[in-house]
């Protein structure tokens, strides 16, 4: 697992929390973690974006509420039993 605290210490906190949303939800088994992983630096890259004004808060939220509903459609990967 990266260091997700040293990476969400620069992202308004609505953005952070919908990355730490997405983390918690592929380490629970309930998404796939190779989507979760990429959307969430994703969320976090939105959200630096929006902190240095290089986009705006609202295209920032968009991104974190998009990347939510896609990580939820990718379910992990099951061995064939």
């Amino acid at each position: 697992m990266c260091c997700p605290s040293a990476r969400l210490d620069t992202v308004p906190s609505e953005i952070s929390d919908a990355a730490a949303r997405i983390q918690a939800l592929w380490e629970s088994g309930r998404v796939c973690p190779h989507t979760g992983r990429g959307l969430r630096d994703r969320v976090l890259e939105a959200g630096r974006l929006a902190a240095a004004g290089h986009v705006s808060a609202d295209d920032a939220r968009r991104v974190a509420y998009e990347a939510e509903n896609v990580a939820a459609a990718f379910g992990p990967l099951r061995r064939a039993s």
